[in-house]
């Protein structure tokens, strides 16, 4: 693996473990105790990662086939349709195993991974706000009704269309409409027209959240997060087999993801591909986002979080600038270096490191022989790629994540 696609799968295995944990799986810190999971993308996600990490795959699975009765084939089969042939292929042996335990059969072709020699009790804790899903489920029993309730929920003041339902709920349009017609004639939800369309939204959402009682802060459209770090693997896996590849890759990979960027309501964030340095800054900008989600910040960002604007000067030199929300951009440093133009980078790299670990209470920086080789990877990773007269924007929580993991990574080869 190149460093881009070690950073994307160390952080694709943390956003799984972590739900898993949510779902009773021991192992793995709980990150997403106040973000509701999707358990069939994220089952989707885990046989996908099971290429990379076989014990969560291990893991997933015991789970899986004691708790079978909460999922949901029709949601497995309609996600499938809109997955990528990397994340058919890996399924299929997955579903094959759950149903060699259990008799269910999921959507998918392809053989047992394995007898599984036993099979714990991993019984999900329904009290755990991020369990909303599986709330709604126990309650109006696994089907469209608890699909359209959670994805009202992410948003209660947001009237949806029942195509827009159907997208996110992953149920055909026919069985929305008809989740519809009985939660509005329950009096749960609320129809009224819009231009030429009907749309719906919840009646008393604060009379369900206090049915429900334990309720997360948010509900993410984790479907598009996933279909997102696929399609970022596929991307980071040519730039290994081609070193050249550059803006054209960048370019079909925006638009292969823009849909699920939409859906995240991003889209507009992306920055722009004009050149091959602004390549560097869009890996960093996605990295970024997948990073807060990861730590299961991105529904409730730091207001004081900050970013770093990198800029290569036209003679060799770089400049770089602190970008907090609120105040006047500052001054990270202006290095010039005549005799190597690269190592101005590694110097501007060590100074970022130094000011985001700073932003963290309690952070505390590696010696600086570690700091210095980490620095050198980075530039060499990320800043050297960029031309004279380009620049490219970091965030902290992207350069203190890229930072852990070389940690991480030199203390394992040691």
């Amino acid at each position: 693996m190149n460093a881009l696609q070690t950073e994307l799968w160390e952080l694709a295995s943390s956003i799984a473990w972590s739900q898993w944990a949510e779902l009773g799986v021991d192992g793995a810190p709980r990150r997403h105790e106040l973000q509701a999971i999707d358990l069939e993308p994220l089952i989707i996600f885990a046989a996908r990662l099971g290429l990379h990490d076989r014990r969560l795959r291990a893991a997933s699975l015991d789970w899986c086939v004691p708790n079978v009765r909460f999922t949901s084939s029709i949601r497995l089969g309609r996600l499938l349709d809109q997955a990528s042939d990397a994340m058919r292929e890996s399924f299929g042996g997955f579903a094959a195993t759950v149903h060699a335990h259990t008799g269910v059969r999921w959507p998918g072709e392809g053989e047992p991974l394995a007898r599984l020699t036993s099979v714990r009790e991993l019984t999900p804790d329904l009290h755990r706000p991020a369990l909303l899903q599986l709330r709604l489920r126990a309650m109006v029993g696994v089907s469209a009704r608890a699909e359209v309730l959670r994805v009202l929920l992410s948003n209660p003041d947001r009237a949806r269309s029942a195509s827009q339902l159907a997208e996110v709920a992953a149920y055909s349009k026919g069985s929305v409409a008809q989740a519809l017609e009985m939660l509005t004639s329950s009096g749960i939800v609320q129809v009224r027209p819009a231009a030429n369309r009907l749309v719906y939204k919840l009646a008393r959402p604060r009379d369900l959240m206090q049915l429900l009682q334990w309720v997360p802060g948010s509900v993410p459209d984790w479907w598009a997060v996933f279909r997102i770090i696929d399609a970022f693997d596929e991307y980071a896996r040519s730039k290994r087999a081609d070193p050249e590849t550059g803006l054209g890759a960048a370019q079909t990979l925006l638009g292969r993801i823009r849909p699920d960027l939409r859906r995240l309501d991003i889209a507009a964030q992306a920055p722009h591909l004009e050149g091959a340095g602004s390549v560097v800054a869009f890996e960093a900008w996605i990295m970024g986002r997948l990073g807060e989600h990861a730590d299961g910040t991105h529904a409730n960002p730091r207001p004081t979080e900050v970013t770093y604007t990198i800029h290569r000067l036209p003679y060799g030199g770089w400049i770089g600038t602190i970008n907090e929300r609120g105040r006047e951009p500052r001054r990270l440093g202006l290095i010039e270096h005549a005799g190597d133009r690269d190592l101005g980078g590694v110097e501007l790299t060590r100074a970022m490191f130094r000011d985001a670990l700073g932003q963290v209470k309690g952070a505390e920086a590696p010696p600086e022989t570690v700091l210095e080789a980490v620095g050198r990877e980075f530039a060499e990773d990320l800043l050297r790629p960029m031309r004279s007269g380009q620049d490219a924007t970091f965030s902290g929580e992207f350069v203190r994540r890229w930072l852990q993991s070389r940690r991480n990574h030199r203390q394992a080869s040691a």
